[in-house]
């Protein structure tokens, strides 16, 4: 499955939240994540610049669960190729992980609510060390055109309110390494 998103980020969260809730737009409850995100050996190139191909190993910490998740970048960093899967033990992830050669490179911690709006999944963000945020995605076919859902994604964020302006093309992975050495 493809998994294509938008980011823009929001000079005043608790105004979008009260546009979508308005809306009729149900926002869950807020929801801490801790991911641990991988690259393979010593590699950095994943966070130095965007690269059809590369690909990026998480597990994130949420409710007591975790999650393993790969993503393989499409046309930018904010269309994947995604797979996910509940775990059982993450440490066990960890130490398979470490064995396969991949090394932590980047911890990113958020408290997130998240809904449905018009179809697609929004999740407002407040992202330790980045700011707030307010993400919009859409699953799709591997063959979707990147460009064409991004846009219908803008004009879906515009109408709460938000401008392209502050669009942000990195994962929060991206820019927590580039922040952390000063990229």
């Amino acid at each position: 499955m493809r998994e294509i998103e938008v980011k823009i980020r929001a000079e005043n969260l608790k105004e979008v939240e009260k546009k979508l809730l308005d809306l009729g737009c149900k926002l869950s409850e807020p929801i801490r994540q801790e991911d641990v995100i991988y690259s393979y050996g010593n590699s950095t190139s994943e966070w130095e610049e965007s690269k059809e191909g590369h690909i990026v190993l998480r597990l994130r910490r949420e409710k007591g669960k975790a999650m393993f998740n790969m993503k393989q970048q499409r046309s930018n960093e904010l269309d994947n190729i995604e797979y996910e899967t509940e775990v059982k033990d993450p440490e066990a992830i960890h130490q398979i992980l470490l064995i396969l050669g991949y090394t932590p490179k980047v911890e990113v911690k958020k408290n997130r609510r998240k809904g449905k709006f018009h179809g697609y999944e929004i999740c407002l963000d407040e992202v330790e060390k980045l700011g707030s945020f307010v993400e919009l995605e859409k699953l799709t076919e591997d063959s979707a055109d990147p460009a064409e859902v991004q846009e219908e994604l803008f004009q879906t964020l515009e109408s709460l309110g938000l401008s392209r302006k502050n669009q942000e093309t990195r994962g929060y992975d991206t820019q927590m390494y580039q922040l952390e050495h000063k990229k």
